[in-house]
């Protein structure tokens, strides 16, 4: 699978989508959310979390 960067066309489609919707996203989450991304694992509503609290996957 192809890796996800903040430059990369996936990631600017929902960035882009999140603005039409008057939502802005964090830098610090966005990189956590690429990690998560690209590492392969399963996202799971307890992989989120575990993120979000400890900033490791």
């Amino acid at each position: 699978m192809k890796k996800i960067t903040k430059n990369s066309i996936e990631y600017k489609r929902v960035e882009k989508n999140l603005t039409l919707e008057n939502f802005s996203i964090d830098p610090i989450i966005a990189n956590k959310a690429i990690e998560v991304v690209n590492s392969g694992q399963p996202i799971t509503p307890k992989l989120i979390r575990d993120v979000l609290n400890n900033g490791k996957i």
